[in-house]
């Protein structure tokens, strides 16, 4: 005769957890990230990760090379990798990399995710936000990559989600992205 009502309980639990959608604690396997970079040598980083609500990005280059743009200012500087360095990965279209207001170390993938192509890469805004030029979504990388809009002249096909995340470490000198 209990068991009647408590597996009820049971039941709605479930479907209740079978309803959320995490997008805040999500990390994605989707393409290979591992790199690993002392802060106090790179500008940009160093401002990222020492200040809330700061993002940098991390890319390759075509010319060897591995460009760091600040998000705040948009100034980047191009760095010759180390021999350790060039066999670092940096997903789809780079590393997005930062500092919540909430103080939380974040890294992002560069590319859009619903676009999911390398070239159509995020532009970062100096609010703690990225928008795909291609399709006009704009995130909150503030909010764990959430949407934060969505262009209304625009006819999406799928549904589109938050960026892509990826895990960091950062103890104060060196951070590691990695999945």
């Amino acid at each position: 005769m209990h068991f009647l009502p408590l597996s009820i309980c049971f039941l709605l639990q479930a479907l209740a957890l079978l309803s959320c959608e995490d997008t805040t604690n999500t990390f994605s396997n989707r393409e290979m990230v591992r790199c690993n970079y002392t802060v106090a040598s790179y500008t940009e980083l160093f401002n990222a990760l020492g200040n809330y609500g700061q993002f940098a990005s991390i890319r390759e280059m075509g010319t060897g090379k591995v460009r760091m743009t600040s998000g705040a200012t948009g100034k980047y500087t191009d760095y010759a990798p180390s021999k350790v360095q060039q066999y670092f990965s940096f997903g789809l279209g780079g590393l997005i990399v930062g500092t919540n207001f909430n103080g939380d170390n974040l890294a992002y993938d560069l590319a859009c995710p619903y676009c999911d192509v390398a070239s159509y890469r995020l532009s970062l805004a100096d609010n703690g936000y990225c928008r795909c030029s291609h399709c006009g979504i704009q995130y909150d990388m503030n909010n764990y990559g959430i949407i934060a809009s969505i262009d209304s002249t625009k006819t999406y096909t799928n549904k589109p989600r938050g960026l892509y995340r990826y895990r960091i470490t950062y103890d104060g000198t060196n951070v590691s992205v990695y999945n």
